[in-house]
C-alpha cells in the first residue's frame, strides 16, 4: 500500500484518535478540523493490555491539521469521523481533494449515513463503512483519552469482485452489514435509555429498568427475526437471549461511560437518533412501539418526562 498521507475528517474524540492511531502505525496524517483547532500536536492516553491488566501510557503524535478549506494536496485514503447527520456534508467539502480511486471510509453510528454518501462517491471511488468499540474521551481540543479497549473492523459497502482489501492491516472482515446491524441493536437499546434517563451506560441493568429492558429487547428480537426486514439476511441470529447479552455484555464493559447520544442531549448538541431508533422505524415491517418512544424521547425534549413515565410503566 502506498505510504501517501491519510486525510482524517472530524477533530472530535473518534477522529483524534484515529490520528494518533495511524501515525503510531507509521502513516502520515492529515487532519480537518472544523470549529476547535487541535494545533501540531495531540496527546494521547492510551490504555495497554499487559497481560490482562489495562495500564496507561501518555504519548504525544504530531499532526498536520488543515480547515476544509485549506486543502492543498490529493489523497487516496479518507477517514470520516463525523456523526452520521454530517457524514454525506463533510465528505462534499473535500472532495475536491479526493483521487478517483480512493479509498474512502467512514466511522458512524447508525445505518443509513453510508448509502446516502455511496450514492454521491464515483464509481471507481471505493467506500469502507467501519465500526469501532475503542472508548475514547476528548478532554481539551488535542488530548484525548483511550477509555476502552476495543476492536474496529472495516468492510466494503458494496462488495466487489474481486474483494479488495482495506488499507490498514488486519482490519478488512467481510461480513460488515452484520456487525453494524449488531451495533446498531446494542445502541438501540444503550443510547436512547441513558439519554432519556439521563444515565451512565451500566446504570440500564439497574432493576428499575429491568422490565423496560426486557421489552426493548423483546421488540427488537422480533424485527431482527422477521423474514422481511430488509437486513434479514444478516440479523436473523439477534434472537432476545443473544442481544441481551450483547446489551448486557457492552452495559458493563462500558458502566462508568455515558452513551453518545447522552452526552448530545447533555450538551444540547444534534443527536444521530434518526440513524438509531430513526433507521429501524423506516426499515421494520412490524409496529415497534417502543422504540417509537425511546425516538420520540429523544427527539422532543418537551415530551421526555410523559416518555419516561410509559417507559418505565411497560409491563
Amino acid at each position: 500500500m502506498k505510504n501517501t498521507p491519510w486525510l482524517i475528517i472530524g477533530a472530535g474524540a473518534i477522529g483524534l484518535f484515529w490520528a494518533c492511531k495511524l501515525e503510531k502505525l507509521g502513516n502520515k496524517v492529515h487532519l480537518v478540523y472544523r470549529s476547535e483547532n487541535p494545533g501540531k500536536k495531540i496527546t494521547l492516553e492510551s490504555l495497554t493490555d499487559e497481560e490482562g491488566q489495562q495500564q496507561v501510557s501518555v504519548s504525544t503524535h504530531k499532526i498536520k491539521s488543515f480547515k476544509a478549506e485549506e486543502l492543498t494536496a490529493q489523497y487516496d485514503k479518507v477517514l470520516l469521523c463525523t456523526k452520521s447527520f454530517d457524514l454525506k456534508n463533510a465528505f462534499s467539502q473535500i472532495a475536491n481533494h479526493v483521487t478517483n480511486d480512493a479509498n474512502i471510509a467512514c466511522l458512524c453510528n447508525g445505518i443509513g449515513a453510508q448509502e446516502d454518501l455511496q450514492n454521491i462517491l464515483l464509481d471507481t471511488q471505493n467506500l469502507w463503512a467501519g465500526t469501532t468499540s475503542e472508548g475514547v474521551l476528548k478532554i481539551e481540543a488535542n488530548h484525548i483519552k483511550h477509555t476502552g479497549l476495543g476492536d474496529s473492523y472495516f468492510g466494503q459497502w458494496r462488495i466487489t469482485s474481486p474483494a479488495k482489501e482495506f488499507p490498514i492491516e488486519n482490519m478488512t472482515v467481510t461480513n460488515i452489514h452484520q456487525r453494524m446491524i449488531e451495533k446498531l441493536a446494542v445502541n438501540a437499546v444503550i443510547n436512547p435509555i441513558t439519554a432519556i434517563f439521563n444515565i451512565h451506560n451500566g446504570d440500564i441493568l439497574n432493576d428499575e429498568f429491568k422490565p423496560l429492558i426486557d421489552a426493548t429487547l423483546s421488540e427488537l428480537s422480533s424485527v431482527f427475526t422477521h423474514p422481511k426486514f430488509s437486513y434479514a439476511q444478516e440479523s436473523q441470529h439477534l434472537t432476545q437471549e443473544n442481544l441481551k447479552n450483547r446489551v448486557h455484555t457492552i452495559a458493563q464493559l462500558t458502566r462508568l461511560n455515558r452513551s453518545s447520544m447522552h452526552e448530545d442531549i447533555r450538551l444540547q448538541r444534534q443527536t444521530e437518533n434518526s440513524f438509531i431508533s430513526g433507521f429501524l422505524l423506516d426499515n421494520s415491517p412490524i409496529e415497534l412501539p417502543v422504540q417509537r418512544l425511546l425516538f420520540d424521547g429523544v427527539a422532543y425534549a418537551e415530551q421526555r418526562e410523559e416518555v419516561k413515565k410509559k417507559l418505565l410503566s411497560l409491563p
